[in-house]
């Protein structure tokens, strides 16, 4: 998976949930600056993330 499809399954779960970036970065755990960056393609998300976003079922 690429990290553009990450990025839409991202902001597709986002949408389909109704959370806000502040929403979702505490949902998995993540600094909302950390999802910001990653939603403003300033930064790849590590693989450490990957992992999490694997296990609450968002990718």
């Amino acid at each position: 998976m690429t990290e553009k499809e990450i990025l839409a399954k991202i902001e597709e779960y986002m949408a389909k949930n109704n959370l806000r970036q502040y929403e979702f970065a505490k949902l998995i755990d993540v600094p909302e600056s950390t999802v910001n960056r990653w939603l403003k393609r300033k930064t790849d998300i590590s693989n450490a993330y990957l992992a999490i976003l694997k296990t609450k079922g968002i990718i």
